[in-house]
C-alpha cells in the first residue's frame, strides 16, 4: 500500500516537473497536458492550477485561464500571486468591473496575511520602508489606478506593437528589463522570462516574479548583460540622452525602444527633446536602429517611433526576427 502511494505522488510530481519544463520551452499546448494530468491526480494541489492558468493564457485562451486562476485562489485564498495575474486576464479581456473586484480581494488578502508582503512584492531593494510600507504602497496603486499612467494608456496601439514584437523577438530570451517602468506592468506579460527586472528613479514596477530597483539608470550596475531591455516613452525626459542611450545599449543584447514622433516642441511640459525624429535617435545611440516602425494612433494624431537595436549586428531588418529561440 504505501508503495502504491509513493508511485502516485512521485506520478503527480513529475506532471507538474513536465509542465512546468514545457512552459519554459514555451510548449504551451503541451505544458496545458501535463497540468491537467497533474489536477486529474491531485485537484487539490493549488499551483496545477495556477501553472495552468500561465500556459492557458500563453496560448491566448483567456477565459479558461481566468477559470484556472480562480481556482487556484479558491484552494488558496492566501495566494497574492494567483489574484495578480487573474486581474492582469481580466483586463486583458476587457473585464474591468472583475478586475477591480479582485484588485480588493488582494488587499483583503494582505491585511489578513501580512506574512505574505513579500509575496506581492518579492523584490524591493533599498528603497526604506516601514512595518506597513508595502500595504501602504499596494493600497496607493489600486486607489489611484483609474488617474494613473498606465491606465490611461494600456488600450494604446503602440502598447500592443511593443507586445507583439517582444513575443516574436524574445520566445527564448531568459532576461529581460524595463528601463522606465514608471509603475507601468509591460513585464506581466512577459511570463516565460524567467528573470524580469524594472528599473526607475522613483516608482519601479513592483508585482510576483519581479526585481524591482529604484535607482538613478546612469548610475545602476547589472551583475550582467540582459537578454532584452525596453526603454518605452523615456528617453524624451532625460536631460542626457546621450549618455542614457549608450547606457541602454551597454546594458542589453536586444533593446526596444519606443519614443514620441514628431510632436512639437512645447506641446508637452515634461518632454525636453521634442521634436523628437529617427536622425534624432541615430545621433544619441552613435547608430541606425535595426529596425523601426512608426505607429499612429486612431483615436488621436500622435505617433510613436518603435526602435530595435541588436547589439551584436548593424543589420537591417525588413520585418521583426526571433532573436532568441
Amino acid at each position: 500500500m504505501a508503495n502504491i502511494k509513493f508511485e502516485v505522488l512521485k506520478m503527480r510530481a513529475s506532471d507538474f516537473r513536465q509542465g512546468n519544463q514545457f512552459l519554459r520551452s514555451n510548449k504551451f499546448e503541451e505544458a496545458v497536458t501535463a497540468y491537467h494530468r497533474a489536477i486529474a491526480d491531485n485537484p487539490t494541489f493549488h499551483w496545477s492550477y495556477h501553472k495552468l492558468g500561465e500556459a492557458l493564457e500563453r496560448l491566448g485562451c483567456l477565459e479558461e485561464s481566468v477559470r484556472a486562476y480562480r481556482n487556484a485562489v479558491e484552494l488558496k485564498p492566501d495566494l497574492a500571486g494567483s489574484y495578480v495575474d487573474l486581474r492582469r486576464v481580466l483586463r486583458l479581456l476587457g473585464w474591468e468591473e472583475e478586475a477591480i473586484k479582485v484588485e480588493t480581494k488582494m488587499v483583503e488578502v494582505q491585511e489578513k496575511f501580512p506574512q505574505i508582503d513579500l509575496l506581492l512584492e518579492p523584490s524591493v531593494d533599498s528603497q526604506s520602508k516601514g512595518s506597513k510600507g508595502i500595504s501602504i504602497n499596494l493600497q496607493d496603486e489600486i486607489t489611484n489606478q483609474k488617474s494613473s499612467y498606465w491606465s490611461k494608456r494600456e488600450k494604446h496601439i503602440y502598447i500592443f506593437a511593443i507586445r507583439q514584437i517582444i513575443h516574436k523577438l524574445g520566445s527564448g530570451a531568459g532576461s529581460i528589463i524595463d528601463v522606465g517602468s514608471n509603475g507601468c506592468p509591460y513585464l506581466d506579460w512577459f511570463t516565460w522570462i524567467p528573470e524580469r527586472y524594472s528599473i526607475d528613479l522613483r516608482k519601479p514596477y513592483k508585482a510576483p516574479g519581479i526585481v524591482a530597483v529604484t535607482t538613478d539608470f546612469l548610475k545602476y550596475s547589472p551583475e550582467k548583460r540582459f537578454d532584452l531591455l525596453t526603454c518605452l516613452q523615456v528617453i524624451e525626459h532625460v536631460p542626457n540622452a546621450e549618455a542614457f542611450c549608450h547606457k541602454l545599449l551597454e546594458t542589453a543584447r536586444l533593446l526596444v525602444v519606443s519614443v514620441p514622433y514628431k510632436w512639437p516642441k512645447g506641446q508637452t511640459k515634461s518632454h525636453i527633446h521634442d521634436p523628437v525624429d529617427l536622425e534624432k535617435m541615430n545621433s544619441w545611440f552613435g547608430r541606425e536602429p535595426n529596425y523601426q516602425n512608426i505607429i499612429q494612433e486612431v483615436e488621436s494624431p500622435c505617433r510613436r517611433l518603435i526602435c530595435i537595436y541588436h547589439t551584436e549586428s548593424n543589420k537591417k531588418w525588413d520585418r521583426v526576427r526571433t532573436v532568441f529561440k
